[in-house]
């Protein structure tokens, strides 16, 4: 029921229609509150308390859907249109902030104090710095209030033309300025900018020299993630894991999707064999693959990879503690755990192509090899980089195999390993949440591809 322009109510009816939905948002926050309140200050059996908590998890959300749509359409059509969406999705937008945007905020804000998550990284030092004293040379160099003023127009008309020059294709608005005469324009004007500041910043250098600052304010921890060379061995190993992971994973689901495709009556067998490691964990994956490896050096060898160098009269060696090779090992579980969802989803998506199409180009006389690379490949390239970028966010994550193989010493660590050490190994709160922002932004851009690329096949 809706009260349009048709149908408009008496005074005395949109009066009581007003202190019906006052007393239904008051039901709903009743409902909300003291539901909450009695939960934490219930005593009794725990069973009892999981019930009543269910029951009043239902109903109470059940509740606010029921009296919010009522709500909604006591107004116009107009309005009830413009809201009623938000009913429905506003609280799960609101839990995906609750639950992902503020623990983000509150690790970044981490991220720029000290060990113990107090006191800011640098920042007594800095106001010291930033005394009288020490400013006079920069307050000298500053040639007055123009002198900002200029700076900032300067820098404003750069960023403005920036934007234009990413923005447009061949010239800039119509102003007659082509492209490539704007780019030469804007690093012109940065060199001038940076002759105008260089000696600001010079000056602001010997203050913080002068008065021994040694730590850059607030992103010392962030210094320790991109320059430390432990940090730069780990930064080296996430990148193999990223390319030689997701390369050969991708390759070889491809491969073994197009080669299953034409075994007839055996393709499940093959295909449920391939996709079998996807049933076990990480964790699990780590204890097989570590009997595969291991080393006594004794003699007795229990490593299968080993065993089988003894039996051909070769010498074992210790895998997992050689220097870079180790990694590759490690990538190798990678490889057998995520080869099979590869294919899975590429299989899929080959049977998708019409078989006219591969009967037309054989009719036409191109080989196996032309129909794989000039048909199949090209129609399923939207789904072979959403493979692709799914698996490089497995490696990006990369934990449980390293921590389980060799908790990564012998040069075998990656960042999320890296973040569990500095948090509940050596207890340093700002590093770790330092690591975990880098890691959250290297792994933001490839969701970023993934959903445009479900947003470009319609799958949102």
């Amino acid at each position: 029921m809706y009260y349009s322009s048709e149908k408009r109510a008496s005074g005395l009816e949109k009066f009581w229609l007003f202190i019906r939905m006052i007393l239904a948002v008051v039901a709903i926050v009743a409902v909300f509150y003291f539901g909450i309140k009695y939960l934490q200050n219930y005593e009794g059996n725990q069973i009892v308390l999981t019930l009543i908590a269910i029951v009043w998890g239902v109903g109470s959300v059940a509740l606010f859907y029921f009296l919010a749509n009522w709500i909604v359409e006591r107004f116009s059509r107009k309005w009830c249109s413009r809201i009623q969406p938000y009913i429905f999705v506003g609280p799960a937008v609101l839990i995906l902030l609750w639950a992902l945007l503020i623990p983000t905020v509150r690790t970044f804000i981490l991220s720029l104090k000290d060990a113990m998550g107090q006191d800011w990284i640098g920042m007594d030092a800095f106001k010291s710095a930033m005394g009288t004293g020490n400013l006079e040379n920069v307050y000298q160099t500053i040639t007055g209030s123009i002198y900002l003023i200029l700076i900032a127009v300067v820098i404003v008309l750069l960023v403005s033309l920036f934007v234009k020059l990413l923005s447009s294709k061949t010239e800039i608005k119509n102003e007659g300025m082509t492209k490539k005469t704007g780019w030469w324009l804007l690093i012109g004007g940065i060199i001038v900018l940076y002759i105008a500041i260089e000696p600001v910043i010079r000056a602001l250098g010997d203050a913080m020299a002068g008065a021994n600052v040694t730590q850059i304010p607030l992103l010392e921890n962030y210094k320790y993630a991109f320059t430390d060379p432990a940090m730069l061995i780990v930064f080296r190993n996430n990148l193999m894991w990223l390319i030689l992971g997701t390369s050969f994973c991708v390759i070889f689901g491809l491969i073994i999707a197009v080669l299953a495709d034409r075994t007839g009556a055996a393709e499940k067998y093959y295909k449920i064999i391939i996709f079998l490691p996807m049933a076990i964990s990480f964790v699990g994956a780590g204890v097989i693959w570590k009997f595969i490896y291991n080393y006594r050096g004794q003699g007795n060898e229990t490593g299968l990879l080993n065993a089988i160098i003894v039996s051909l009269g070769g010498t074992p060696k210790a895998w997992l503690q050689v220097p870079f090779w180790n990694n590759i090992f490690l990538i190798i579980i990678m490889i057998w755990l995520q080869t099979g969802y590869c294919m899975v989803i590429l299989s899929s998506a080959i049977k998708g192509i019409s078989s006219e199409l591969l009967e037309a180009a054989r009719i036409d006389g191109a080989n196996e090899f032309q129909i794989f690379f000039k048909i199949i490949i090209p129609v399923i390239s939207g789904t072979i980089i959403s493979v692709t970028t799914t698996v490089l966010i497995f490696s990006l994550k990369t934990f449980d195999v390293v921590n389980t193989m060799t908790g990564g010493n012998y040069g075998t660590n990656v960042i999320a390993n890296e973040f569990y050490v500095q948090r509940f190994v050596q207890y340093n709160t700002g590093r770790a949440s330092a690591i975990a922002i880098v890691l959250l932004v290297l792994v933001i851009p490839v969701m970023v591809m993934n959903l445009r690329q479900f947003n470009e096949r319609k799958a949102f």
